[in-house]
């Protein structure tokens, strides 16, 4: 995972760094999103449009494979998208590059049987995650060996969209579903179930840090990076001022988004004290995500 982090920061730094002389000015911003809590500082962009002369335009999405397929073919500028799925394409060959990231911890597990309360109490039972090679998958197998668990033998792993987790979750197929915000929230207030854990605390308890880790990226291509560095560094300044005024005023934030993304605004108050944002210095970041 490192070396291929480093392969895509390799590409990112000169677009991150340089300062081209002759004139930036791409007039519109389309940045695709998730529909979910992640979202929300890049929304608040788009309706604050804080960059002068760029109207920052921002799409939701529900398929994250369709919303790659568009930032490739060139009819986004940037994808806001797991991490690792990030790390993956770049790996199959093509030329993204990481622009930063904007969400350090946005999931839990959930499930019915509340006497699970560690990693280590999921050994023989049935758990899912959104896909393979995804950030949650990464990280729920790094948590499982640091319990002492085999990931391939110790517990019954099986993959599907969110969507597909929960009603197997509530049919009792499944003993537990990883589940990012809003809807790991939505299904404990709104299904009876529990969360047996915050991803973000459990990664602080096995790594002895601030529990971030990487979760969801801005990508964008490497030729379209490089021709608007000046853009992309004003846009990373006020992404982080939004971030931070979506952490600190949540309630603000949800009564804001909550029709944008289909969640009840008190929910998604809650959601959002379940989502860790941040965006880190250019050095920073790439000291996290290498480590």
């Amino acid at each position: 995972m490192s070396l291929l982090a480093a392969i895509l920061f390799a590409a990112a730094l000169p677009a991150a760094l340089a300062s081209p002389s002759k004139p930036e000015q791409p007039g519109r911003l389309k940045i695709l999103v998730p529909q979910s809590t992640s979202a929300i500082p890049l929304l608040m962009l788009a309706d604050e449009d804080p960059l002068k002369g760029v109207d920052i335009q921002v799409e939701t999405f529900l398929a994250h494979a369709q919303a790659l397929a568009l930032l490739l073919r060139g009819d986004a500028d940037l994808l806001y998208t797991g991490t690792s799925q990030g790390w993956e394409n770049r790996l199959g060959g093509t030329s993204i590059v990481i622009v930063g990231t904007g969400v350090w911890g946005v999931s839990s597990l959930v499930g019915k049987d509340a006497s699970i309360a560690r990693v280590a109490d999921l050994k023989g039972k049935r758990i899912a995650l959104p896909f393979p090679g995804s950030p949650l998958d990464f990280q729920t197998r790094y948590l499982l060996e640091r319990a002492g668990l085999d990931p391939d033998r110790d517990v019954e792993i099986s993959y599907g969209a969110f969507t597909q987790s929960l009603p197997r979750l509530l049919a009792g197929q499944l003993d537990a579903a990883a589940l990012p915000e809003p809807q790991a929230t939505t299904a404990v207030r709104g299904k009876g179930l529990v969360r047996l854990f915050r991803y973000a605390d459990a990664w602080a308890a096995a790594s002895g840090g601030d529990g971030m880790s990487p979760q969801v990226s801005l990508f964008s291509m490497a030729d379209w990076a490089g021709a608007h560095a000046r853009t992309l560094r004003s846009l990373a300044t006020a992404w982080r001022q939004a971030g931070e005024k979506a952490a600190e005023k949540p309630a603000e934030a949800a009564a804001r988004y909550a029709g944008a993304l289909s969640v009840d605004a008190a929910l998604l108050e809650e959601a959002l004290g379940n989502t860790l944002f941040a965006v880190p210095g250019f050095a920073d970041h790439k000291a996290r995500v290498l480590a």
